[in-house]
């Protein structure tokens, strides 16, 4: 009953091991005593003759020892699946993964259509309350790699994979879709839909309801509805050609994907999720490029206003609103954070979201009961995207879970996002493994690929190797600090400082780069970072970053207290994680 009830998809389970968990209790109550009508009594006591029952006492005891082994492995089991570190996620009954549909239209440039309505199912079913939907990078991930479909199951941590194929000439579009269980292998479901273009939001919907019809024991009834987004069908097809360039994160595709959407907008200018994608567009690329001030400007105004535009249209928009915190000046972090929260509960499925949320506490005070929940779930949602590994190792490393963090923070570098290893090799440095931390350095450029192997990574290499095996003094880092950034390899060295132990020049880089601070921050909330934390500098740096306000309303990082002594004011951390 509890999915027809609307209850999230945590309660059965929960409510399934409390029963368990009860069950022995109840069984040797059950067995030791019996209700009379002199009151509730001891077993033998009632009866007051043993030796007929005898037999069935240790049938009793056999049966009750039964239950409680059961219980125990049972136990095991669950306790296993929560703490298998970056081992994905035990698969839910209520599990899917979309995969990006095959594109067999004559025309090869038609991938992205086939691709942008995939992308619309998976849309569809993460709106379904009780069904886990990975997330598209990951899902999508497997394009053309020939992964077997109980392997991607794995993988992904799903009990169900939808897979299927596009073919569109002219007006007309031929979609397959198939359900299979992934455990078996076996199809639940297959179906052919030729439809006009103009039903392709039917189509949308019709395989969205056949897929919780063939789910029907596990969800409980469902509603399914898609709205139809926009009339312009060929606006459409504009809009889901500029979310597949928006998703390669490369400069050019993302100034593609601004021109196409504008004349998306300008074509239908009631189109939410088109002015939603464009402000989360026009926001990401500044990141991309190095833009002029003016420039940067303009583009921070265009994305709010379209994310405005996006909300006035459809308040439902949760990119939206996650565009704006985005947008905030840096003295409105508060609000920043505030905002990203609320995207993240309008859309508990979008990892991208989970992410930012998560990420965004960890850096602003390491609030790690916050922090946690938001990046394990965009980490189960998006197990193979490198930044969701990275991040969530490096909460679990503030949180003094050093094995766990580093197993997710090796997987991040694994899958291309190497940002991570400086927090875990500092801290390998901490514990005295000089070797394990020139290992994790030499993860971060892979020399068997020529074109990453040029004169910046071996510079970058060089330097950081030096660093972390002793070979290289904070005097002699500091002596051709300026040599090595004339030569452009943009190298972060207040991690290096920090690595080196020289906390005056660590906190003079991080002064004078504040373009680095989410790394910083990370760095200083990690058991090697106490020493940063508790000095009096790291509050003129939350000062000059305006997290000061945050710590003010939500506490200091980390459980810290802020005291005055002979050092200054500064913060005591006395539970700091080891």
């Amino acid at each position: 009953m509890l999915p027809n009830l609307g209850a999230p998809a945590w309660v059965m389970p929960l409510m399934i091991r409390l029963l368990a968990l009860g069950l022995p209790v109840a069984f040797f109550l059950a067995w030791a005593f019996e209700i009379t009508p002199q009151g509730i009594k001891r077993h033998t006591a009632a009866d007051g003759k043993d030796s007929g029952k005898s037999g069935l006492q240790r049938l009793d005891v056999a049966t009750l020892v039964g239950v409680v082994f059961i219980v125990v492995i049972v136990g095991y089991q669950q306790f296993q699946n929560v703490s298998s570190g970056t081992r994905s996620v035990s698969a839910a009954a209520a599990s899917i993964a979309v995969l990006a549909f095959e594109n067999l239209s004559p025309d090869p440039s038609n991938a992205y259509f086939a691709e942008g309505i995939s992308e619309e199912i998976l849309n569809v079913l993460a709106g379904i309350n009780g069904l886990r939907v990975a997330s598209r990078t990951s899902a999508f991930s497997f394009a053309g790699r020939g992964t077997s479909v109980p392997e991607i199951g794995l993988l992904l941590g799903v009990r169900h994979v939808l897979e299927g194929s596009v073919r569109k000439q002219g007006k007309d579009v031929r979609i397959t879709a198939q359900l299979i269980d992934a455990d078996t292998d076996t199809h639940l479901w297959s179906k052919t839909y030729d439809r006009k273009l103009i039903d392709i939001f039917k189509v949308q919907e019709e395989i969205a309801l056949a897929i919780t019809d063939a789910l029907m024991g596990t969800l409980g009834m469902r509603q399914v509805a898609v709205d139809q987004l926009t009339a312009d069908l060929e606006a459409y097809e504009m809009f889901l050609e500029a979310r597949t360039l928006f998703y390669e994160r490369d400069v050019e595709a993302m100034e593609r994907a601004i021109s196409i959407l504008e004349s998306v907008v300008e074509r239908d200018s009631e189109f939410a999720e088109a002015w939603s994608l464009l402000g989360a567009t026009l926001a990401v690329s500044r990141g991309y490029s190095q833009f002029g001030e003016a420039e940067l400007e303009r583009r921070t105004r265009a994305a709010g206003e379209a994310a405005a535009r996006a909300l006035a249209l459809d308040l439902q928009q949760a990119m939206a609103v996650a565009v704006q915190a985005q947008v905030l000046g840096d003295n409105q972090v508060l609000r920043s954070i505030e905002l990203t929260d609320q995207a993240a509960r309008m859309a508990p499925n979008d990892a991208g979201l989970q992410m930012w949320a998560g990420n965004q506490r960890l850096i602003a005070g390491g609030y790690l009961e916050e922090t946690l929940p938001l990046l394990q779930r965009a980490y189960t949602l998006d197990p193979l995207v490198g930044i969701n590994n990275g991040m969530l190792g490096c909460a679990y490393l503030a949180a003094g879970q050093r094995e766990l963090g580093y197993q997710h923070i090796r997987r991040a570098t694994e899958l291309g996002w190497p940002h991570a290893q400086p927090v875990m090799i500092v801290n390998q440095l901490r514990l005295g493994d000089v070797d394990a931390a020139a290992e994790s350095v030499r993860a971060m450029f892979p020399e068997g690929d020529p074109e990453s192997w040029d004169w910046f990574t071996r510079n970058s290499f060089s330097v950081e190797d030096r660093v972390v095996r002793g070979k290289l003094t904070a005097d002699g880092l500091a002596e051709i600090e300026a040599s090595v950034e004339a030569g452009g390899t943009q190298l972060f060295l207040a991690w290096h400082y920090m690595a080196l132990g020289d906390i005056d020049r660590m906190f003079g880089e991080a002064f004078s780069t504040p373009e680095f601070y989410d790394l910083f921050f990370r760095l200083a909330f990690s058991p090697a970072g106490r020493a940063i934390v508790e000095d009096p500098r790291f509050i003129e740096l939350g000062q000059q970053h305006h997290y000061l306000p945050v710590w003010q309303t939500k506490g200091y990082p980390m459980g810290c207290l802020r005291t005055q002594d002979e050092i200054g004011d500064h913060l005591s951390c006395p539970s700091w994680p080891e």
